[in-house]
């Protein structure tokens, strides 16, 4: 997957192949104070699991692929009720008290001490 920066994709991925593959003349226009840059698309080559980045050239930088590590997508959680658990233990057990976590509701349970 390719992600591009600075502008809308679109309108990124187009500039960024014009002024990739653009001709000496085009650079020369771009200004004569920018840093020269070769002539090809940039490449990843990731690792599973990673995506990569074409950052577009600007004059300072050539146009360059990076590979990332996506942020963890949200995962959902399960619902409960609010209800706070009770315990009916015997006279010799502690009452626990789970705390809700995302992949279980808070739930109560009996102890020996």
């Amino acid at each position: 997957m390719f992600k591009l920066f600075s502008l809308p994709s679109l309108l990124l991925a187009s500039l960024a192949i014009g002024v990739v593959l653009s001709t000496p003349l085009d650079a020369a226009a771009r200004d004569d104070q920018c840093v020269p840059c070769p002539k090809i698309f940039p490449v990843c080559d990731c690792a599973e699991g990673q995506e990569c980045i074409i950052v577009a050239e600007t004059c300072t930088e050539c146009a360059h692929a990076i590979c990332i590590t996506p942020a963890p997508t949200l995962r959902e959680c399960v619902v409960c009720t609010l209800q706070l658990p009770e315990c009916n233990c015997d006279e010799d057990q502690e009452c626990v008290i789970v705390k809700q976590t995302c992949d279980a509701c808070a739930y109560a349970t009996c102890v020996s001490p």
